[in-house]
């Protein structure tokens, strides 16, 4: 019994809980069924209103007014240009902004602006339509990118002298910038030359950029006129100008000779046409300056010198008190030098070199230790015949200048010796050479070994002077005072 019992129950509790599922099970499908029944929401489908999207309204532009064509006009920097106003279609940029930059910043007129146009665009936007005076740059810009320039030129001031010469043949129509369109080329005159020709200066300006032209015109010729810089204006004539008047003024006046060889007597060694110094008012010269001129003429030939007696005209020799008339045909006759001499020379040495009291004195030879050369050297560089001219710049380089014999020489007294250093800048001067270097100490490339022998100064300074300083090589002080007595040098061992 108990034991069925504890079965009974085993089974009834067994049963009990899942007809106690089943039924939760059967409520909520229940529950579920109901909801569906009485809590059903209706679903529309929202439509949306179908609109067209406009397209934007093309920009368009039209010529508001034509602007005055004689005002100038300046970039800005500020915008770019186009070739169409912004917002327009197809629009391209045809100067970028850092290009008007850059000619904001220009001082050139090429860089400036003619405004012809203002145009409105269908949005309200003003632009200037613009070409550069050099034309090559036309487009529109942003009326802020463009300014007025309002004196685009300025009157200057003419020259003290209103007369004077052209130093070019650009002469111009109008000056370049003077206004847009101006006609600023050269002018053709057919090639004729103005050069010499005197111009009178009639109006003067400034235009943008800092440039002056004068107006002139030709006093020869009036329709030789036009504008030019005031750089090409001059009141002195210009040189190559008096240079070929002077040659052309030289060619009537000349004589004209030819050179015949006393050795081979009618044969011609050469022709020149000379000016004598001294043109008489009748158009005459004296035969001592005729002689002097063929004698300048003959420096550095290889012939001697002449006198009155070696020249004939018209088959007539002269005498020292002819007259030769300008553009007379002479025949002078010549003879070829036989005469090589060696060049005199001193070795002088600078006395107080650090005084207002400077002086030369000449050396001793007997106190120097000779230069060794060979006696080839020696004839090339020390002789010539007294009429072949003296080749100082070659004895310079190979003997005087730094390093070579002649630059240092040294005393060959054992008890006490000093240097002797050449002093180029005291020996070439016309002081210390009058024969060899003119007032300006400019070398006289004609002088002649008779030139430079002829040379005589005090203190036995005679021929080529050659300057050195002298120092002490014990104490290694430059000395004041003369060193070595005075005599003419022989310096060479051959």
């Amino acid at each position: 019994m108990k034991v069925n019992l504890k079965k009974s129950l085993y089974l009834g509790l067994a049963a009990l809980t899942f007809a106690s599922v089943a039924g939760a099970t059967t409520v909520s499908a229940t529950t579920a069924n109901a909801a569906s029944h009485h809590h059903v929401v209706k679903t529309t489908k929202k439509h949306a209103k179908k609109t067209t999207k406009k397209s934007a309204k093309a920009v368009t532009f039209k010529v508001t007014k034509n602007l005055d064509q004689s005002l100038v006009y300046k970039s800005t920097g500020k915008n770019a240009m186009f070739t169409k106003p912004g917002g327009v279609k197809n629009n391209k940029i045809k100067a970028s902004k850092n290009d008007m930059r850059s000619k904001a910043n220009s001082n050139s007129a090429n860089d400036l602006f003619m405004a012809y146009q203002e145009v409105k665009t269908s949005n309200g936007v003003h632009y200037y339509k613009v070409v550069s005076f050099d034309k090559k740059v036309r487009g529109y810009v942003y009326v802020k990118g463009v300014q007025k320039i309002d004196n685009p030129t300025t009157t200057a001031a003419k020259p003290a002298n209103t007369t004077g010469y052209v130093t070019t043949n650009n002469i111009y129509n109008l000056p370049a910038g003077y206004k847009f369109g101006a006609d600023s080329s050269v002018k053709d005159f057919n090639g004729i030359n103005f050069s010499a020709d005197k111009f009178t200066v009639n109006d003067t300006v400034t235009v943008y950029g800092g440039d002056t032209y004068y107006k002139v015109s030709d006093q020869n010729n009036s329709l030789i006129n036009g504008w030019v810089k005031a750089s090409d204006f001059t009141n002195n004539m210009p040189a190559n100008v008096m240079n070929s008047q002077n040659a052309a003024q030289n060619a009537a006046n000349a004589v004209h000779v030819t050179y015949v060889s006393n050795a081979n007597l009618g044969s011609t060694v050469m022709t020149k046409s000379l000016n004598p110094a001294y043109l008489q008012n009748n158009g005459t010269y004296n035969s001592k300056d005729v002689v002097n001129s063929v004698n300048d003429s003959l420096k550095g030939t290889g012939y001697n010198l002449i006198n009155s007696s070696n020249i004939t005209d018209k088959g007539s020799y002269l005498n020292d008190s002819s007259i030769v008339n300008k553009g007379e045909n002479l025949t002078v006759v010549v003879t070829p030098q036989n005469n090589r001499q060696a060049v005199k020379y001193t070795v002088s040495q600078l006395q107080n070199p650090n005084s207002f009291n400077q002086s030369l004195a000449s050396i001793s030879n007997s106190k120097l230790s000779p230069v060794n050369m060979s006696q080839n050297t020696y004839d090339a560089l020390f002789k010539g015949n007294d009429n072949d001219t003296f080749n100082y710049n070659n004895l310079k380089s190979q003997m005087l200048s730094y390093g070579q014999p002649m630059y240092q020489l040294t005393s060959n007294d054992a008890g006490h010796r000093y240097t002797y250093t050449f002093d180029a800048n005291l020996t070439e001067t016309n002081a210390a050479n009058p024969k060899l270097f003119n007032a300006n100490n400019q070398l006289i490339s004609n002088a002649t070994f008779a030139d430079v022998n002829s040379q005589s100064m005090s203190n036995g300074i005679d021929g080529l002077n050659l300057i050195y300083t002298v120092k002490d090589n014990q104490t290694g002080q430059q000395q004041t005072t003369p060193v070595n007595g005075s005599g003419i040098v022989t310096l060479f061992n051959k």
